[in-house]
């Protein structure tokens, strides 16, 4: 016989076996069973192809509607869960922000998780890696080089790119960022000193609040993580720092008698106001980084100091980016840039200029306080939120940002100031579609009441409230301006405030 061909026998003994038609093979079958794998392979499929539509880049809202006009059921939730434990960084964070977008719209609860436990875990996801590839600057063997350390540091005003610097962003596209160190009112308002103590605890103050405190044990530096906390960022610097670990138990009397002696840790801002927009936290956390390379002797370059002070938000659960630390620790006018990636390389580069362009940006240009503080608790996480949810003006404007950015310092460079006053006014309105809410009643009233003045107008930080920035037109002086906003406003507390480039 052929091979391939079945033996006689077994043919005989084929023929012999019982027989159902297609009718009774039906009735036999276990349809619970069939029901569930049909069920189950659409699940899978679904969430396959959402899954698609998010590595696209796609926007959240159009891709959950492939689940239905439910959204997303209990049996695509766990698939999607699984799928994101699997998934790389950029994946895993859209995954888990989509699905408590839906759960919010929805109002559905999973496994005992609202939609805003799910969003913390998204946001908790980015500051953990981000912390996990910045190295610590620190080998928890320091000893005390110095009985005393004060450091002294400027603001920042920020001009281009504001945004582009912040996590996810700026480590899948890189970021691209202009701004300059200034003093307000003749000062550098940022202060924080250390001396060392003799008794073997941590002493922490905030001056500018008055709020004081010590600290007898490990864990009560370890407890870091609420921004509400008067000493988180007291905190969260000594673990950065690498004084002592974040979540390792340690004995805080043995670290410091190694170290030979306690130490005391203030910090101040000095004249400026809450929700100021001119960086200020970020720019104190990077003043007790300086102060601790000194207090401890060590020889931490620039790079070391920014990475540490992101790591420090990171630890605090801030979040934010890195232009704001940069623009206070680096004295001048900056072109700072970053290439995509989880630890973010700086390239900062001073932005030359003569000094009879630096005479006439001095003085045109004027700091305008709105009197109102900056009330967005959640800003941070909205713009972010709209960027991992694939927000197309979000994607757009930040983009645009950086190429402004990038002009910007072109202008200056070519000594047009009116140049980088049209520049300033087109960043305006382009961050104005990333968020909305930079922008308000009081704000817009201020820019409409000295409109005939100036050629160009922007926020100080993410707006809102707290400063604002123009550049006054040929001819007319910063008093001028002054007047006009003591005309209309009278004691509301909307004023010029003088500023100088450092």
């Amino acid at each position: 016989m052929s091979e391939g061909l079945a033996e006689p026998l077994q043919i005989e003994s084929w023929k012999k076996q019982p027989r159902l038609s297609l009718e009774e093979s039906f009735r036999y079958g276990n349809t619970e069973n069939i029901l569930s794998w049909k069920k189950d392979l659409e699940a899978r499929i679904l969430v396959a192809v959402f899954l698609e539509e998010l590595k696209k880049g796609g926007h959240y809202i159009p891709a959950l509607k492939i689940f239905g006009e439910k959204e997303i059921q209990e049996q695509h939730y766990h698939l999607l869960m699984k799928e994101a434990e699997k998934a790389d960084f950029s994946q895993k964070i859209r995954i888990l922000y989509a699905v408590s977008r839906s759960m919010k719209f929805t109002k559905k609860c999973f496994d005992g998780k609202t939609y805003d436990v799910l969003e913390q875990e998204c946001f908790s996801q980015i500051q953990k890696e981000i912390a996990s590839q910045t190295q610590l600057t620190g080998n928890c063997g320091y000893t005390i080089a110095k009985e005393k350390v004060k450091v002294n540091l400027p603001v920042r005003v920020n001009w281009g790119g504001g945004w582009s610097d912040t996590p996810p962003y700026c480590n899948e596209h890189g970021g691209t960022v202009l701004n300059a160190a200034i003093l307000l009112r003749g000062c550098e308002p940022i202060e924080v000193e250390i001396r060392k103590i003799p008794e073997l605890h941590i002493e922490l103050a905030s001056t500018d609040t008055g709020a004081y405190g010590t600290a007898e044990s490990a864990e009560e530096i370890q407890d870091c993580h609420n921004p509400y906390d008067p000493f988180a960022l007291h905190k969260a610097a000594i673990i950065a720092c690498g004084i002592l670990p974040l979540e390792e138990k340690a004995d805080l009397k043995k670290v410091l008698e190694k170290m030979g002696g306690g130490f005391y840790l203030s910090t101040c801002v000095k004249g400026v106001p809450k929700g100021s927009g001119l960086g200020t936290s970020s720019i104190l956390a990077g003043a007790c980084v300086k102060a601790f390379a000194e207090f401890l002797g060590e020889n931490w370059d620039d790079s070391q100091i920014y990475d540490t002070v992101l790591n420090l938000e990171q630890i605090m659960s801030t979040g934010g980016g890195w232009q704001d630390q940069v623009g206070g620790l680096t004295p001048g006018i900056k072109f700072i840039t970053s290439r995509p990636g989880i630890r973010q390389q700086l390239k900062v580069e001073k932005v030359e200029i003569s000094e009879k362009t630096k005479q006439e940006l001095q003085e045109r240009f004027a700091l305008i306080y709105t009197g109102q503080r900056r009330l967005a608790r959640n800003l941070l996480r909205e713009v972010v939120g709209n960027y991992i949810g694939g927000r197309k003006e979000s994607l757009e404007a930040l983009d645009e940002m950086q190429k402004v950015a990038a002009l910007m310092k072109f202008a200056l460079e070519k000594e047009d100031i009116d140049e980088f006053a049209s520049l300033l006014n087109q960043h305006w309105e382009i961050s104005k579609k990333l968020d909305a809410g930079s922008t308000n009643t009081c704000i817009d009233q201020i820019f409409s009441v000295c409109e005939d003045m100036i050629d160009g107008k922007f926020i100080s930080g993410a707006g809102g409230g707290g400063f604002l920035q123009v550049i006054l037109k040929k001819g007319v002086t910063q008093e001028m301006l002054h007047q006009r906003l003591r005309d209309v406003f009278q004691d509301s507390g909307v004023d010029v405030w003088s500023v100088e480039f450092v």
